[in-house]
């Protein structure tokens, strides 16, 4: 596996090795990538109903950490806090483009890991979102509640089919935007399983009811999913801006 990250280069640049950055293209069955050469990844989605919806994401060269090629493809790997779409998509991995020219792939790695020496971007957390979310609502109708934000509020709005230990804190039931500390989208995979979008707050214990019982979550529907977390990940950059 060839990993290029700033600590890799550092010799190289000391050497004298480093010279004009060229840009590229690859093509994968998630996507195409687009490397401009100076300091922009355009990542064209493909290959499923959700990573389609996505479209075009351009992902500058301030978001990232490392570019990995392993047998199996190519990785961009980007610093913690640099995609709110990513933090809350754990079970996806959005930057993984398999099955590309093997060459090809080095190649544009080598530059884009030039490209992070030669502009000295931190391997740290970032403090700030680098690459913007998909447009996303304000509400969105899932399988137990509809969620919708307005005033500085998140409201959950319960349906009939919603049990007691879900109304617990009443229903509706409003959380102002300042005290969730976290959101987290998870698909539905495998037979019989339910997507959620779920928040935390200050308040939420360790051990936490299932998203059936939760308060603090919402079933999503299977055909809305894209919706839900393109919701999870606008919020996230309302609480964290």
């Amino acid at each position: 596996m060839l990993t290029l990250t700033r600590k890799d280069l550092r010799w190289t640049r000391g050497r004298g090795k480093i010279g004009r950055v060229a840009g590229g293209e690859l093509t994968s069955r998630y996507g195409t990538v687009v490397w401009d050469g100076i300091g922009t990844l355009r990542i064209r989605y493909g290959g499923s109903p959700l990573r389609s919806r996505l479209g075009e994401r351009v992902v500058p060269i301030e978001a990232l950490r490392a570019v990995e090629v392993t047998d199996a493809g190519l990785q961009f790997v980007l610093r913690d806090g640099a995609d709110p779409l990513q933090s809350v998509t754990q079970p996806i991995e959005l930057y993984d483009f398999p099955g590309v020219d093997h060459e090809a792939a080095e190649g544009i790695a080598r530059d884009i890991g030039q490209a992070l020496v030669r502009r000295d971007v931190p391997a740290t957390a970032s403090t700030a979102w680098l690459v913007a979310p998909p447009p996303a609502p304000d509400r969105i109708e899932g399988r137990d509640a509809t969620l919708a934000v307005a005033s500085g509020q998140l409201t959950f709005n319960y349906h009939r089919s919603a049990g007691r230990k879900k109304k617990a804190f009443g229903d509706p039931w409003s959380v102002p935007l300042g005290d969730i500390v976290d959101v987290e989208w998870a698909p539905a995979v495998g037979f019989g399983a339910r997507g959620f979008l779920r928040i935390s707050t200050a308040a939420t214990p360790d051990v936490r009811p299932k998203p059936k019982h939760d308060p603090a979550a919402m079933l999503t529907r299977r055909a809305a999913e894209a919706d839900a977390l393109f919701f999870a990940a606008r919020l996230l950059t309302r609480i964290r801006p």
